[in-house]
């Protein structure tokens, strides 16, 4: 005896609790608001004089019938004691226990009237009952409640039964350089931005190659201290204090300047030497012309 009480206890906890799973699980399968897709059934519940708005969700994946993509979409349900889900009663608790108790049909001055609608068209009173119609994908189910109204006044879903626009995708960023042509070459010879010049290319910091603008001239041998700014352009510029910052300092004493011809001074003293032989052979050139001098103690009468 024991042991069958034991495993009627176990099966009426089984039951229970797959029953208290299974509600949650159906609740939680709807998502709110509308169908991403055509892949799914938007379902449209408009609470009117119950209080509530209206509230959308969608039922995702093919609906057997309109009771299971109501359920699907997340919306908890009551039937009827007579008819059981076969008649809809109440969705979220409304109409509450004390207004309706839902033991048989509601009457037609207070009852859920029930629509379907294809995307982008217009609502239409279902004349099948919410478990003999097989809602078609990406369509629309509808819920309205109705108060002290006939078929023919029923009031639609407040909510017209067209899914929303896709977002339109993100535009991609123009490319860096804007699409246009593609940016100037720099001339051979000429500074990248960042890297200083070589001493005596063009354009190197701290060494000009255009002569001074003022007339006072600069002493040849004297090398004349300027600040470099690194190459134009500014983006590749070192800080101030970093070893790229400082301009390359050429030595001018060693740098040629230039003129390929000797130094004034040594043509000065060529020049002399030159004057001192020419004037020296002239002296030996004169003394050989006059002859041998005279003998001064020879006796004149030896001619």
């Amino acid at each position: 005896m024991r042991r069958l009480l034991g495993a009627a206890s176990a099966v009426v906890l089984a039951v229970a609790g797959g029953a208290a799973f299974a509600a949650p699980a159906a609740h939680a399968a709807g998502t709110a608001g509308y169908c991403p897709d055509a892949n799914g059934v938007t379902v449209v519940v408009d609470f009117n004089d119950l209080g509530g708005g209206v509230v959308v969700r969608c039922a995702p994946g093919d609906q057997a019938t309109g009771l299971s993509a109501l359920k699907n979409a997340g919306f908890t349900i009551a039937g009827t004691t007579r008819w059981g889900e076969g008649f809809v009663c109440r969705i979220e608790g409304r109409p509450t226990v004390a207004t309706e108790p839902c033991r048989d049909t509601p009457p037609a001055s207070a009852y859920w009237s029930y629509w379907h609608a294809s995307n982008g068209g217009s609502w239409t009173y279902s004349d099948k009952g919410v478990q003999n119609r097989r809602p078609p994908a990406g369509s629309f189910e509808g819920w309205s409640f109705s108060t002290n109204r006939t078929q023919a006044t029923a009031p639609r879903p407040d909510t017209a039964p067209t899914r929303p626009a896709a977002p339109a995708p993100p535009q991609q960023p123009p490319p860096a350089n804007g699409g246009g042509a593609p940016p100037a070459q720099a001339p051979p010879g000429a500074a990248q931005p960042g890297v200083p010049a070589p001493p005596g290319a063009p354009g190197a910091p701290g060494v000009s190659g255009a002569p001074p603008a003022s007339g006072d001239a600069t002493p040849s041998g004297v090398a004349t201290p300027s600040v470099g700014t690194g190459a134009s352009g500014g983006a590749g510029a070192a800080p101030f204090g970093s070893p790229s910052a400082e301009a390359p300092v050429t030595d001018v004493a060693t740098t040629p300047t230039g003129s390929s011809g000797m130094p004034v001074g040594t043509l000065a003293g060529l020049g002399l030497l030159l004057a001192f032989a020419v004037a020296a052979g002239v002296t030996v050139w004169r003394r050989r012309s006059a002859g041998p001098p005279a003998d001064p103690f020879a006796d004149p009468g030896e001619d």
